[in-house]
């Protein structure tokens, strides 16, 4: 019988990086009404990256990694749900696009419907439970993810790295004398996630893995299919902080996100032009550093806060410069599309 520890509920309720996503919001709620105040606007956040169309959560993750120079973008396709199985297989041989990829939804939301696909067998079936427009993505190689949130004031020329999220896959490592289910039930990360995991490795879930064996279990780097989320922020300094300088400026009308990145190492990712961005989140984008297991609620409040009053200021610069105030009309529209699009990405 599993000691209490190792119970999900106890395991939720006990670590704060588990607890609901709405829970870490209700400051930032309370604040946006004097920010709305603050801007003369209540959906000022739709101007904080003009460049970047769609509500808080509803932005193309294709469109908007389009903003990035190419030479940083893997190899992509934007996908409609109208095209057939034999289009999209030309589309990648003409892309140049092989096997491993990551198949996503174009407006997605915490890794849902995200996965790796190894063969053609794999994309069909991954495409039956997909109604949405989607994203197949070139997969990277690389030992590191990262997730880097940076902002710049429009009317500045140097921004600031506020968070750095170093990204640990799940794993579990096999000692010869347990199988995989047993590895995963004395792990719980990995515990969180046994069904999954269970229908995933379903041909060697009773199997005793090898000692010394290293399996990755999760080769997305989302915080609800198990990646731990580690604060990297002591790795900035000015080196890190002048590869976004620059990248930002590449990115026109683009102040404020995080910046998801496959590369070797954090020396790399100081080397412009050895790194790829997996996708580029706005003004919807967190600042995982908060999901860390050694962040208070109370830190990662603050820190939620902080980064809120940071895009309701350069809303409020962009307002100065001539961009457009989003009318409720506008806000609703937006609002609207995301929630027919969610609908059936749930289905």
């Amino acid at each position: 019988m599993l000691s209490l520890k190792y119970k999900p509920w106890y395991i939720k309720l006990f670590n704060v990086e588990y607890w609901p996503s709405w829970f870490f919001y209700i400051p930032v709620w309370i604040q946006h009404t004097w920010l709305a105040i603050k801007t003369k606007n209540l959906f000022f956040f739709l101007s904080t990256n003009p460049a970047i169309d769609g509500f808080i959560l509803s932005d193309s993750k294709f469109k908007t990694l389009q903003l990035v120079p190419e030479a940083y973008r893997p190899k992509m396709l934007f996908v409609n749900t109208t095209v057939s199985d034999s289009e999209l297989f030309e589309s990648m041989k003409s892309a140049n696009i092989n096997f491993p990829i990551i198949l996503k939804p174009d407006i997605g939301f915490r890794g849902l419907k995200v996965s790796k696909i190894d063969n053609i067998d794999m994309l069909k079936a991954a495409l039956t439970d997909l109604r949405v427009d989607y994203i197949i993505q070139e997969y990277i190689e690389a030992p590191l993810e990262v997730g880097i949130f940076y902002y710049r004031y429009p009317n500045e020329i140097k921004g600031h790295i506020p968070s750095v999220t170093v990204k640990a896959f799940l794993k579990i490592t096999g000692d010869g004398n347990h199988s995989l289910a047993e590895l995963v039930y004395q792990n719980p990360r990995a515990l969180l996630q046994k069904d999954i995991l269970c229908k995933k490795f379903s041909k060697i879930w009773n199997s005793v893995i090898p000692k010394g064996v290293v399996l990755t279990l999760e080769e997305i780097g989302n915080h609800n299919r198990g990646t731990k989320f580690i604060n990297g922020n002591d790795l900035v300094d000015d080196a890190l902080l002048e590869v976004f300088d620059n990248l930002s400026h590449s990115m026109k009308e683009f102040y404020f996100g995080r910046f998801d990145i496959k590369v070797a190492s954090i020396e790399a990712l100081k080397k412009e032009g050895d790194y790829k961005i997996l996708e580029v989140n706005g003004v919807g984008g967190e600042p995982t550093h908060i999901y860390d297991s050694n962040t208070s609620v109370f830190k990662a409040w603050k820190d939620l806060c902080f980064t809120w009053r940071v895009a309701a200021k350069i809303a409020a610069i962009n307002f100065e410069k001539g961009i457009e105030k989003p009318t409720y009309r506008k806000a609703r529209a937006k609002w609207d599309l995301y929630a027919s699009y969610k609908t059936k990405l749930y289905s």
